[in-house]
């Protein structure tokens, strides 16, 4: 009679550990895909607010060339230059208040490639900038004004360096090489 007891005890305790085991590695199995299945999610997300990113930035960048250059043009063939003037000096001012918030936007999904290619951007937005501030000054007083052809050609330049710029970044975003989620520098607990 011992000997069944202590089969059955066997047979018992065989019987909990399988059952002990499969629970232990159904939960392992079940955390791995809830893991696997967080990092997807935060992956399209991730993508998704990379893309939002990218297209307020290029909007706001075309904005600007977009507004230089119907100004450039309101002065050279004189066709409203006064309100071309005002739409595009309050683009600028709208660049300037977003400036630094769009570089580190840049920086941060795009990295320093990127923000130096916005940099060259922002020196030429800046020439162009003066020479339409010397023409509206000169329509200002009355005097007459160059033609603005050499200016005319900048613009439709930079038209050329925004699209490779913005090509650049639409490969990034093909590519899923942007970075959302990892902290640069990581994030440390406070202590």
């Amino acid at each position: 009679m011992k000997i069944k007891t202590k089969e059955k005890l066997f047979d018992i305790s065989k019987t909990i550990f399988c059952i002990a085991l499969a629970g232990i590695l159904g939960a392992a199995i079940s955390h791995h895909y809830k893991v696997l299945e967080e990092k997807n999610q935060i992956y399209t997300e991730s993508r998704k607010a990379a893309t939002k990113t990218y297209y307020e930035i290029i909007d706001l960048i075309g904005e600007r060339h977009y507004f230089a250059l119907r100004a450039a043009i309101g002065y050279q063939y004189k066709v409203d230059p006064h309100e071309r003037w005002e739409l595009y000096d309050a683009t600028v001012a709208n660049w300037n208040k977003r400036r630094y918030s769009t570089l580190a936007l840049i920086n941060r999904y795009f990295g320093e490639r990127a923000e130096q290619q916005v940099y060259t951007l922002i020196k030429s937005f800046s020439s162009i900038h003066q020479q339409l501030i010397k023409v509206k000054n000169l329509c200002n007083e009355n005097k007459p004004i160059p033609d603005l052809t050499s200016l005319l050609n900048e613009i439709y330049k930079l038209d050329d360096d925004i699209s490779i710029f913005s090509k650049h970044l639409q490969i990034q975003l093909k590519e899923g090489r942007v970075d959302i989620y990892i902290p640069s520098p990581p994030l440390e607990k406070p202590k």
